[in-house]
């Protein structure tokens, strides 16, 4: 049985799987909340136990990138743990806490605590950790790509505007071709056609709310990526309208991971697939869920 230390991720309820399981330091959610969130150190926060017949290093590399996105801050998982060592009385030279860069703030949880629905993280893991493991397709390995493509950007020493949005626009467009079989020159009807089969109100292009017009983003990234510009000055109508980054960053932030979500295709009731526009995370699941 190999034991390694989490740091950085909230959970307060046991998580088993089939060859692994992580175990809560904490059972009050107020404390856990406070130490999980932590932009300055990674505290300990659970145990990973991993059975003797799992590749441990592969494993640890999918999990933290789970975790990490569940968060949307980094989480590390390191240091082995002696097979008796209890979580709760650590030998005095154990590293209960990690000191490294900022820890960036990747826009909020996107999978709700475990101390509000107590399977759906657990539930989550499970899907993402098997979707990440199936490579046996060019649309899973570009799936692969893309989910590490949307925590990469809150992972690093520092947060570049224009790196991070040309990552995630990659991620989205990588995903939405693949899933599409569809490489033609423009990337914005394949990205249009996706977010809308996943049931987002987006169009192509949509001259009144630019908002929800995949033709701003489209725009935005041609004018970082071929001028290093962070605005786009373009003709709609016969008139010129300019596209800040600045305003547009944000929400295009919040609809990739939820894209993500809908590809590993989990649902637990509580996710507000309207986030993307109206910023709440979460909401009180039907009496169905």
């Amino acid at each position: 049985m190999n034991r390694v230390g989490v740091y950085g991720y909230e959970c307060t309820k046991e998580a088993i799987f089939e060859n692994y399981r992580i175990i809560p330091k904490y059972t009050s959610y107020k404390e856990v909340k406070k130490l999980a969130s932590d932009p300055n150190t990674y505290h300990l926060t659970a145990v990973l136990e991993i059975s003797e017949n799992v590749e441990v290093r592969e494993l640890i590399f999918m999990l933290e990138g789970v975790l990490s996105f569940i968060e949307h801050r980094d989480v590390i998982i390191n240091n082995r743990l002696h097979t008796d060592e209890d979580v709760n009385n650590l030998a005095d030279d154990f590293p209960t806490t990690i000191k490294a860069h900022k820890r960036h703030n990747g826009g909020g949880a996107t999978i709700i605590a475990d101390a509000i629905s107590s399977k759906s993280r657990q539930q989550f893991i499970s899907q993402a950790m098997s979707k990440l493991s199936d490579i046996s397709t060019t649309e899973r390995k570009t799936f692969r790509s893309a989910f590490y493509k949307t925590i990469e950007v809150f992972r690093g020493r520092e947060c570049f505007v224009d790196i991070s949005y040309y990552l995630k626009f990659s991620a989205l467009e990588s995903l939405a071709r693949a899933v599409l079989d569809d490489y033609s020159k423009s990337c914005a009807p394949p990205i249009a056609k996706l977010l809308k089969t996943y049931g987002f109100n987006i169009k192509q292009e949509n001259l009144k709310e630019p908002h929800k017009s995949v033709m701003t983003y489209v725009e935005l990234r041609n004018s970082l990526f071929h001028n290093g510009l962070f605005e786009a000055c373009v003709l709609r109508d016969g008139n010129q309208v300019v596209y800040k980054l600045s305003e547009y960053s944000s929400t295009f932030s919040r609809i990739l991971p939820l894209v993500m979500i809908k590809y590993i295709e989990f649902d637990d009731g509580y996710i507000n697939w309207n986030s993307w526009l109206d910023r709440e995370a979460f909401k009180a699941p039907s009496k169905s869920c």
